[in-house]
C-alpha cells in the first residue's frame, strides 16, 4: 500500500467544523435519511475515503448495531476522526489507513503491517468525494468485489461544475460524471444502478454533490 498523503491533511483540524458550520454536514445527512438501504441486522459497512468521518459517524447513529470500517489515506484526517469518536463516544467504528487505489489493503494508523480485506465482506460500501482521487476503472471493480451478494454501493461524488473544477485544480482531483460512474459500476457487475440527485432540502450539499447507488446481485 502506498503511503502518500492527500493535500486535505492540512485542513484536518478544522474540516469537520467547517462542514458543520456551513450546513454541508446536515445537508448530506438529510439526503442519506431519505434512502432506504435495506441493510441486515448487524451489517458490516465500509466507508472508503472517510475523511474526518462525516458519513461513518452518520451511519454509526442510524445503524447502531452495525460494524463500520472507516478508511482514509491521510493520517491527520484519521486522527481527527479518532478525536470525534472519543468526543461522541461512538463504539461501532474502527478506522484504518488505506490508499483507495488498493481498497483491499488496510493498516492500523502508525502500523507497518498490512491487513487484507476479504472479498464478499461488506453489506454496504460508501464513498464520498474520494473516487475523484483514483482511477475508477481499477477501483470500482475492487470495491464491488468487497461487497457481499445483495450488498449496496453508494458514491456521493462531486457534481461537475465551475466550483468543482476550481477545487479540482487546487486539490488535484479529477471529476467523473454520474454517467461514467454508472458505466463502470455496470462493468463491475453491479446492477439496479440509479442516479440520486440531492434536492434543495439538502442545501448546500446539493450544489456540489450527486450520488450513484447500485447493488451487487444476490
Amino acid at each position: 500500500m502506498k503511503t502518500q498523503h492527500s493535500s486535505y491533511g492540512t485542513l484536518a483540524n478544522i474540516y469537520d467544523g467547517v462542514l458543520t458550520l456551513t450546513g454541508f454536514k446536515r445537508g448530506v445527512e438529510n439526503f442519506l435519511d431519505r434512502i432506504d438501504f435495506k441493510l441486515p441486522q448487524g451489517a458490516k459497512i465500509l466507508d472508503a475515503g472517510t475523511g474526518t468521518g462525516l458519513v461513518a459517524l452518520y451511519l454509526a447513529k442510524r445503524f447502531p448495531d452495525s460494524g463500520i470500517i472507516a478508511t482514509d489515506i491521510n493520517p491527520r484526517m484519521l486522527l481527527e476522526l479518532k478525536r470525534l469518536l472519543r468526543e461522541e463516544n461512538t463504539q461501532n467504528i474502527s478506522f484504518f489507513q488505506n490508499d483507495l487505489n488498493y481498497p483491499f489493503e488496510i493498516r492500523a494508523l502508525g502500523a507497518f503491517k498490512t491487513n487484507i480485506l476479504q472479498e464478499n465482506s461488506f453489506d454496504a460500501i460508501f464513498v464520498s468525494a474520494a473516487l475523484e482521487h483514483v482511477d475508477i476503472v481499477k477501483t470500482i471493480p475492487q470495491l464491488a468485489a468487497l461487497l457481499k451478494p445483495g450488498g449496496v454501493f453508494l458514491n456521493l461524488g462531486m457534481k461537475k461544475g465551475a466550483a468543482s473544477a476550481v477545487f479540482g485544480m487546487v486539490y488535484k482531483f479529477k471529476e467523473y460524471s454520474p454517467g461514467e460512474i454508472r458505466r463502470i459500476c455496470g462493468k463491475s457487475g453491479l446492477t439496479d444502478i440509479q442516479l440520486k440527485k440531492l434536492s434543495a432540502k439538502d442545501f448546500p450539499a446539493n450544489l456540489s454533490r450527486v450520488a450513484v447507488i447500485a447493488r451487487k446481485p444476490a
